[in-house]
C-alpha cells in the first residue's frame, strides 16, 4: 500500500511534521528553512532512490583523485556541514555501484586537528584567492552518486589531482588510520 493512502500514516505524517515544527520553534529563522530544504531535497532522493530513476548530471568518469562537488546535508553539532554552502568540495576516493567514498575539503585550516591536513594551493578552485585546500578526514564517508554534481565551467565536471598529491592523500590516510 502507498503511504498516504490510509488514515493510520496521514496522521503519522501530521505527528511526525508537528513534532519537526515544534522542535523549531526558537531557532533562527534561516538555519530553520536551510534544513527544511536540505530535508525536503533528502526525501527527493529516497523518492529517486526507491523509484530506481537515473542520478542527475555527473562529472564524467569518477576516479580516485577527482575533486567533485558534494551534498553533504545539515549535520550535527561540529560534523561537517553544508549550512549556508549547499555544498563542499570532495575528493574522491573510491567508487563502488552506486556510492563513493569521498574525503571533503576545506578551505579553513582546522587547528588542533591530527585529522586535517594540508594540500596546498589548487590553482583550479581558486578563482580569485589563492586558498590552501585542506584535507578532512575526520569527515570522510560514503555517499550516493544522487549526491554528486558536476563543477561549473569545468570541461568534464570535475578536476583531477596530479599524483603527487593523490601520494600525500594515502600517506594522510597511513598516518592517520593505519600507522
Amino acid at each position: 500500500m502507498l503511504f498516504l493512502h490510509n488514515k493510520k500514516n496521514k496522521n503519522y505524517a501530521r505527528k511526525i511534521f508537528r513534532s519537526i515544527e515544534s522542535r523549531l520553534v526558537g531557532i533562527d529563522e534561516e538555519i530553520a528553512n536551510e534544513y527544511l530544504s536540505w530535508l525536503d531535497k533528502k526525501t527527493y532522493y529516497l523518492k529517486k532512490s526507491i523509484e530506481k530513476e537515473g542520478y542527475g548530471l555527473q562529472p564524467d568518469n569518477l576516479i580516485r583523485g577527482d575533486i567533485i562537488w558534494v551534498e553533504f546535508g545539515i549535520n550535527v553539532g561540529t560534523e561537517l556541514s553544508d549550512y549556508k554552502t549547499k555544498g563542499h568540495y570532495g575528493v574522491v576516493w573510491n567508487v563502488d555501484l552506486g556510492n563513493v567514498i569521498i574525503i571533503p575539503l576545506s578551505s579553513r585550516e582546522t587547528s588542533g586537528s591530527e585529522l586535517t591536513f594540508d594540500l596546498g594551493i589548487i590553482n583550479e578552485l581558486n578563482d580569485k584567492e589563492q586558498n590552501h585546500s585542506y584535507l578532512k578526514l575526520d569527515a570522510i564517508r560514503s555517499v550516493s552518486k544522487r549526491r554528486i554534481g558536476r563543477m561549473n565551467n569545468k570541461e568534464n565536471g570535475k578536476i583531477h589531482l596530479d599524483d603527487k598529491r593523490i601520494c600525500l592523500i594515502k600517506e594522510a590516510i597511513y598516518k592517520s588510520f593505519i600507522q
